[in-house]
């Protein structure tokens, strides 16, 4: 027997738009479900500003983190450590927040920023490099000339070979080589501590 138009059954406006709307509805979701953490990293980047004056030890850190105490950890480019700061130099907030990675500023690593009322450096940098959740933990020895970091996110400068002689994690201290070790370094607000390997 033959089907006739008037055997089929008719769908009303409302549930023929809801039949075209499930898949459409499915796929949108599922495209925001997987754009969603690209979307937040972008807008996160574009939401902080960087200080922008290369006369200043804040040059490239967030403007938030103007007069508060900052600790860099700038891993060399060719490093397989660091791995998760190999795009830039990623920005932690004091709470532990990562708020962007500034890509501007040549260099791999991470800052961590926005602390008020550390003295000493060496308790500074113990406390901030924790937030990097185990990937800026620090490693040094104590001896007659103080504390002497010798591994910082697991690159052992002792360890490091190449066309040098040696290599050691160097201390800067507001952008400038630091004559003191980080045990007797005084801190004081808006200070900026950075570490950095160094050859001879």
């Amino acid at each position: 027997m033959e089907e006739s138009y008037l055997d089929r059954p008719t769908l009303l406006p409302s549930e023929s738009m809801s039949a075209i709307l499930k898949p459409v509805s499915v796929v949108a979701l599922f495209t925001l479900v997987i754009l969603a953490p690209s979307i937040q990293d972008i807008l996160t980047d574009e939401a902080y500003k960087y200080v922008d004056d290369n006369e200043s030890a804040h040059d490239g850190l967030p403007t938030e983190w103007g007069n508060k105490q900052v600790i860099c950890i700038f891993f060399p480019a060719d490093s397989s450590q660091g791995e998760e700061f190999s795009k830039g130099v990623t920005m932690i907030d004091a709470d532990g927040v990562e708020l962007g990675e500034n890509q501007n500023l040549n260099k791999t690593g991470a800052c961590v920023g926005g602390f008020e009322g550390y003295s000493n450096g060496l308790d500074f940098m113990m406390d901030s490099t924790r937030l990097g959740r185990g990937a800026l933990s620090i490693g040094y020895d104590v001896g007659q000339w103080g504390h002497y970091v010798h591994t910082i996110g697991g690159l052992n400068a002792d360890a490091m070979t190449g066309d040098f002689n040696g290599a050691y994690w160097n201390l800067d201290h507001n952008g400038v080589v630091s004559m003191i070790g980080i045990g007797d370094l005084v801190m004081s607000e808006g200070d900026i501590i950075s570490w950095s390997i160094a050859t001879w």
